[in-house]
């Protein structure tokens, strides 16, 4: 029988997805409210992998916001309620929601999303919410799975995982105390 033990904590972003830049900075300090400093936010880049998200807009930009503080795995559930209520501050009349906002962690292995959708890949993890592990680090590089969105396993979004894989390494390294000899 294998030991319980409780996983390391992970390094906390969100994939924000917008047409209007100032709905963007409308959701920062909620955000920041809820999950503390960002550490780092990406440039934009174009989206144009789908039209999924039309309801948004059509001239979408994806930008990841990443937090200064690891968080347990097990919040995910939570923190996807959280930005879902975030999305839904941010309509009008007009549109339901003016921003996506897909919270997802990387431990170290994989990089995890949150989704209210199911699918054979996804397992669930409370409170309505299911998670993917949406593209592994292996062998030096990220690499896709045969389900990986296709704007996560493109080169564009490359350096932002590795980005992303430095801020956590580095949280870890500060939360190893530090031997005084």
């Amino acid at each position: 029988m294998g030991e319980i033990k409780l996983p390391q904590p992970v390094k906390l972003f969100i994939a924000t997805l917008y047409e209007e830049e100032r709905v963007l900075h409308i959701v920062l300090e909620p955000l920041q409210e809820h999950f503390g400093k960002i550490e780092w936010q990406s440039h934009p880049i174009p989206f144009t992998y789908t039209d999924y998200y039309r309801d948004i807009g059509t001239n979408l930009v994806r930008v990841f916001l990443v937090f200064k503080s690891l968080i347990d795995p097990g919040q995910l559930a939570e923190i996807k309620w959280i930005t879902n209520e975030i999305e839904k501050s941010t309509g009008d009349n007009a549109k339901e929601r003016k921003i996506n906002l897909d919270p997802g962690y990387f431990d170290g292995g994989k990089i995890v999303l949150a989704t209210t959708k199911n699918f054979a890949h996804r397992v669930y993890i409370g409170k309505g919410i299911f998670a993917e592990a949406t593209i592994k680090w292996e062998r030096g590089d990220f690499r896709p799975f045969p389900y990986t969105y296709p704007d996560y396993a493109s080169p564009e979004y490359r350096p932002i995982l590795f980005q992303i894989r430095e801020l956590y390494r580095a949280s870890l390294k500060e939360l190893t105390p530090r031997s005084s000899s």
